[in-house]
């Protein structure tokens, strides 16, 4: 087949402690990567936080010549804090591109304005601002904002290509049951799920007692042959639950145990881990 789609999980976040200690952490970022006939024809990263750039050097997911986008979900500056590299290194250093276009809100592009001032106003930085609701066409890829209640202007993202959809859905404080209609069925869904026990209000994240009911709506499916891939959780660390931090394979062994249904459709994504889409 011509056609290849990869999804990379460059980082997960801070909340994986024991990446954290290994100097292997940051924020949660992922980039999506189109090739025909082995060519790279789009690539589009989701935020551009603190070990980003790391960790595209550790998994050797990137060429600087290859074109990029980038996706930021919201203004917390451990989403972006590395834009300005990215910029510097794309377009100054390397000169691939003139600019890098920077897809956000306009609540998030006043947060990244006031920290990339100088990219932007150089041109290096290019702002598309995104409204909620509306899709944006990126090559082969339909990408559908969803406003969320993480942070000011925050979003997750629907990804739509061929018959395939992803959902790119860390940071959000409550769940959007009320788009569950356009989101169902997705090929990969990967989620935030800070603590086990609902603590919203104090983390700002949703738990995996809150996501456990819009999974079962979702209704996501594991298909190998079929390339449809499950649920996974990339962001989790249980650190305000009253029993404390979990590790990733005490949280699947409780999830699974109490949510003996979701055994085979929800794990725990793994840092650098990849999802093919052959078409």
């Amino acid at each position: 087949m011509d056609n290849l789609v990869v999804y990379h999980q460059i980082n997960k976040d801070h909340a994986y402690w024991i990446e954290k200690r290994a100097k292997k952490g940051g924020n949660t970022a992922g980039i999506l990567t189109h090739f025909y006939k082995e060519k790279v024809v789009e690539n589009i990263l989701f935020d551009a936080g603190f070990g980003t750039l790391e960790g595209l050097q550790d998994l050797a997911l990137f060429s600087w010549e290859w074109p990029l986008k980038v996706f930021i979900t919201h203004g917390h500056i451990d989403h972006h804090a590395e834009l300005m590299l990215l910029a510097e290194m794309l377009c100054t250093r390397y000169k691939t591109a003139p600019s890098l276009e920077v897809y956000c809100t306009k609540e998030t592009l006043e947060e990244l304005w006031n920290v990339h001032r100088y990219r932007f106003e150089k041109g290096l930085l290019v702002p598309k601002i995104l409204c909620p609701g509306q899709s944006v066409h990126c090559g082969i890829f339909t990408i559908f904002p969803i406003q969320v209640d993480h942070f000011k202007g925050a979003v997750i993202f629907l990804v739509r290509f061929q018959q395939h959809s992803l959902i790119i859905g860390w940071d959000l404080k409550t769940l959007p049951f009320e788009y569950i209609s356009i989101l169902k069925n997705p090929s990969l869904a990967l989620f935030d799920a800070n603590t086990w026990s609902p603590l919203s209000t104090v983390t700002g994240h949703t738990s995996i007692e809150e996501l456990v009911p819009f999974i079962k709506q979702l209704e996501p499916k594991i298909d190998l042959e079929n390339q449809l891939f499950g649920v996974y959780l990339v962001h989790y660390s249980g650190k305000e639950d009253p029993w404390g931090p979990l590790t990733e394979e005490e949280l699947c062994y409780y999830l699974w145990k109490k949510y003996p249904e979701l055994m085979y459709i929800v794990k725990t994504a793994k840092r650098g881990q990849q999802w093919r889409f052959t078409f």
